[in-house]
């Protein structure tokens, strides 16, 4: 998968996702790792119209929820030292990880973790890193929820709102991988400092503007537009548009 470049604006949702690690030393001076805090921080436009073939479509936006089932952070190879051959005290054995972060040079830390972009912090979990650890890549994969008591339960994405004042919830449960490669040496995550960030920037409104959502129809009258892989509403097929949609900027970002 190649480098996801500037333009991730293509993605889902108008929205500044912030991938944030927040870290403190333990008391424990010998082993060199301290405790590292991830979260996701958001912010969202949730109102738009005009928007090419969606001119005649509102869309107000009052729930939006992903899952990412997992994230790795890989090492950067200069941080890494696995084969001891050099002097240079500052790398650290990246190997030690192997059988525990299933990677010998790369942290898996597996989901679900779900994410409300309207709540602007989503606290992901916690990890035990090196100090002043780097990382040069960080990949994040979007799968379905599998946890039974969550809304997003068997689904990837979910968002809920109104069009032209009508109720509305789209889902899908598909399976996408968006990585962020820091080609640059200059440009490595590092939590040297005790925080650094990832700035992601998503666009519903791109997205939503190839897709006709003012064609959307209640077929079943219950008063919702359900837009599914599975509605009864009639928009199976506008479903899958959006899907397609999305899995086309992803690959567009791996290019």
């Amino acid at each position: 998968m190649k480098p996801l470049k500037s333009h991730l604006n293509l993605f889902f949702a108008i929205l500044i996702t912030s991938f944030a690690l927040t870290s403190c030393s333990n008391d424990n001076d010998d082993n060199n790792f301290e405790t590292a805090a991830l979260a996701i921080k958001t912010k969202a436009v949730t109102s738009f119209n005009g928007l090419g073939r969606s001119t005649n479509a509102i869309v107000d936006v009052t729930k939006f929820k992903i899952n990412i089932k997992e994230i790795e952070l890989e090492f950067d190879d200069d941080f890494c030292d696995d084969d001891d051959d050099d002097d240079d005290d500052n790398n650290f054995d990246c190997s030690q990880f192997n059988g525990f972060y299933d990677g010998d040079d790369e942290i898996e830390l597996r989901g679900p973790f779900e994410v409300d972009v309207l709540t602007g912090v989503n606290t992901i979990t916690t990890v035990e890193v090196p100090q002043n650890v780097v990382f040069e890549e960080i990949e994040f994969e979007f799968d379905r929820n599998t946890n039974p008591s969550s809304d997003l339960f068997g689904k990837t994405i979910l968002i809920e709102g109104t069009i032209n004042d009508v109720p509305f919830v789209f889902w899908h449960n598909f399976e996408v991988e968006i990585e962020i490669d820091y080609e640059d040496s200059n440009q490595t995550l590092d939590i040297s400092n005790g925080f650094n960030s990832v700035i992601i920037e998503f666009n519903l409104a791109g997205l939503f503007s190839t897709v006709n959502l003012s064609n959307a129809t209640d077929n079943n009258g219950d008063g919702i537009i359900e837009i599914s892989p599975s509605d009864n509403d009639g928009n199976r097929n506008l479903a899958n548009q959006i899907k397609e949609r999305i899995k086309d900027y992803a690959d567009l970002l791996d290019d």
